[in-house]
């Protein structure tokens, strides 16, 4: 199998290179890698073409810069758009890949010819590379390399696998996508689409290995956070299930999922985070508590602690 990374940056010149220099270094070598600058204001540009050249990678490497602005996630469709590969990895500007991740996760398909996409756990770091521990942590690795199915109901519990995760068959995804799949004003994120499109078909695969490192830093696209001074601000909570509400009318709005299956996850979700929104607005811990219990199995404990300190007041911020 023929193997491309694609990879959307914007002003991401103060973590571009380690991450560069992390795909170039794996022990499966991608057979191309496409980059899509998206008018970066910083050097990110001149930065990847200077790499590119140091390392005589002409052949395979291809930066583009954009004339417009495309935006985010519709640089990344786009960049999606221009691989080639039987296998498709995503890659963020600002991550780090352990050396084997591409060897592993092809290994994977290779061995689950059924499989649309496959997914690793990481790890999460800062600015500086160290390690973070956060109240919301990712599912943790127990390296066991074991390899379990992900539903469509588990992504919309939770939706903790960043694009840099994951690594999708181009071929399904084309049809599945059909006219759509080089369109850039999709508005739901490209990793949560690919996601849900291949719990949907029953072929999305997580492995029990530590294959990547997501680095939290001020500057993140997606605005995570791993502070809890700043997770447990009320507002920030309550403008944040906005954006993720929007994200599942997007999903219905535009008619992405088709089975039964997948409907009935999208509403399941759409009723829980209606009421989180309410419960957070009333500021009744005994509302948090009702919803959590009559939606026990929907919602995760981390996140009803969360809901409840909010409520409570008490945290840095709130």
């Amino acid at each position: 199998m023929s193997t491309s990374v694609c990879m959307g940056i914007y002003n991401g010149a103060a973590y571009l290179e380690a991450q560069l220099e992390s795909i170039r270094s794996q022990t499966k070598p991608p057979d191309e890698v496409i980059l899509c600058d998206d008018g970066s204001r910083d050097a990110s540009a001149e930065l990847a073409e200077a790499f590119i050249d140091r390392h005589g990678l002409r052949e395979s490497w291809k930066l583009y810069r954009n004339q417009e602005r495309k935006g985010y996630p519709g640089n990344f469709y786009y960049a999606m758009g221009l691989c080639r590969g039987d296998i498709v990895f995503l890659a963020d500007q600002d991550d780090i890949w352990a050396a084997g991740k591409m060897e592993l996760m092809c290994g994977i398909l290779e061995t689950h010819p059924d499989a649309k996409c496959v997914c690793c756990k990481f790890g999460l770091i800062d600015g500086a590379g160290k390690d973070i521990h956060s109240l919301m942590q990712p599912a943790v690795s127990h390296g066991t390399g074991r390899v379990r199915t992900v539903s469509i109901a588990d992504v919309f519990y939770k939706c903790e696998w960043p694009g840099m995760v994951l690594a999708y068959r181009r071929e399904w995804y084309r049809k599945r996508m059909g006219d759509r799949q080089t369109v850039e004003n999709i508005r739901i994120p490209h990793d949560f689409l690919v996601c849900a499109l291949a719990a949907e078909a029953h072929g999305f695969l997580q492995t029990d290995s530590e294959l990547a490192y997501h680095r939290r830093h001020d500057s993140n696209a997606g605005g995570e956070e791993h502070r809890l001074g700043r997770l447990l601000n009320r507002e920030r909570k309550l403008g944040e299930i906005e954006t993720y509400n929007r994200l599942l009318d997007a999903f219905r709005e535009e008619g992405i999922l088709s089975s039964r299956e997948a409907g009935k996850a999208l509403e399941d979700k759409r009723i829980v985070m209606g009421e989180r929104y309410e419960a957070l607005l009333s500021r009744r811990i005994t509302r948090v508590l009702a919803n959590a219990w009559r939606r026990r199995g929907m919602v995760r404990p981390a996140t009803v602690i969360c809901d409840v300190i909010l409520c409570l007041g008490r945290a840095p911020g709130v």
